[in-house]
């Protein structure tokens, strides 16, 4: 797998924060977007088509999308035990975009920095949580994974969860300004949950009927 990290999948375990891969920098953040089941439908059809990324001013360009040929990405009992993958189908947006898929490659940029290629290690879709985690696939910055989440609680609350792991460069061209850039990237992560509140609209992003579906009256939290 072209990535350039070892710790492959380990953004999906919920305790990567506490233990977190020698000499990287783990987070999570998360923000509420909501409730109900409508509001859990549209963000997560608005993470799913990039819309967090784009609405953050991120670009991405895919450059490869995936195929679907078998590859699921790991994945993980409640205790940490690799289990087999569960079968993957392709899913769409409201307006027909599909949606993002273990094994695309893309390459994104936050605004004024230089672009990153990442491949997406794994999805998420189960009945409250719909997410996606990319890893880092060059060594020109900060490299890790990166998870995005949409979480339907059980008090009908919806929220938005960044979480994962980054390590700076210590050597070379990119060392020396290594701490910049893996700070820039988490402040970037705020920006990529606000992207999916309610009235957020993604810079051409897809998904983009789904949120004008949004319903009104949904108050964010951040935490």
């Amino acid at each position: 797998m072209p990535v350039t990290y070892a710790a492959v999948g380990a953004s999906k375990l919920p305790d990567i924060v506490r233990f977190p891969p020698n000499g990287s920098t783990p987070y999570e953040e998360s923000l509420r977007l909501g409730s109900g089941q409508p509001r859990f439908l549209t963000a997560s059809s608005l993470l799913m088509t990039w819309a967090a990324q784009r609405g953050a001013e991120i670009t991405v360009e895919e450059l490869d999308s995936a195929k679907l040929d078998g590859y699921a990405g790991p994945d993980f009992a409640a205790d940490g035990t690799p289990v087999a993958p569960a079968d993957l189908e392709e899913q769409f947006a409201p307006d027909g975009t599909p949606f993002i898929a273990p094994g695309t490659r893309a390459r994104v940029a936050l605004p004024g920095a230089i672009a990153r290629e990442v491949l997406v290690i794994y999805t998420i879709s189960d009945a409250r949580q719909v997410g996606f985690a990319w890893g880092t696939a060059d060594h020109a910055g900060p490299v890790g994974e990166q998870l995005f989440l949409v979480e339907h609680r059980e008090d009908d609350s919806v929220w938005a969860i960044g979480r994962g792991f980054l390590e700076a460069p210590k050597e070379g061209l990119f060392g020396r300004k290594g701490k910049q850039a893996l700070q820039s990237t988490l402040d970037a992560i705020t920006a990529q949950l606000k992207a999916l509140l309610p009235g957020a609209t993604p810079e051409n992003g897809a998904g983009q009927d789904a949120a004008e579906s949004s319903e009104p009256g949904s108050t964010p939290e951040a935490s």
